[in-house]
């Protein structure tokens, strides 16, 4: 099965490119901010008609006064629940294809992430590891319905 790695606060992670239905250059989408939401909750954009929320992780994550670039994208996932929603994040690394045996169950990391978002870790070689993100702990619906 094939996932995108992207950057997120200087660390690599991942999710499975099937849960992603678009990726969007980040300075070419117009958020109309929400008032009284979490502050990683960035607002809502209308992706052809349809009104996705869209939440920026590094703030999410605790990262203070993230950057925005060239590179920033948000990356549109459908949820477990068929529920759009937005993500930012710093850049997407690539795309590759990983075999089970490259995932591997996950131990206390002490990475500056909850665990309960971390589903799995992917081992891509003898000196590199990549967190696999637990999408759809991370959107809960009911967090920012």
């Amino acid at each position: 099965m094939e996932h995108v790695v992207f950057k997120l606060i200087d660390e690599n992670f991942a999710i499975r490119l099937d849960q992603i239905k678009e990726i969007l250059v980040y300075d070419q989408i117009i958020i109309t901010p929400l008032f009284n939401e979490e502050p990683w909750v960035k607002g809502v954009i209308n992706l052809r008609g349809e009104v996705i929320p869209i939440l920026d992780l590094r703030i999410k994550f605790n990262q203070e006064n993230p950057t925005f670039d060239d590179n920033t994208v948000a990356i549109v996932i459908k949820t477990d629940e068929d529920k759009l929603l937005g993500i930012i994040i710093d850049k997407i690394e690539q795309i590759i294809p990983i075999k089970k045996s490259q995932v591997s169950q996950t131990y206390d990391l002490d990475i500056g992430i909850d665990q309960k978002y971390i589903k799995n870790l992917i081992k891509l070689d003898d000196k590199e590891m990549i967190v696999l993100l637990n999408i759809d702990k991370i959107l809960k619906i009911k967090q920012i319905a």
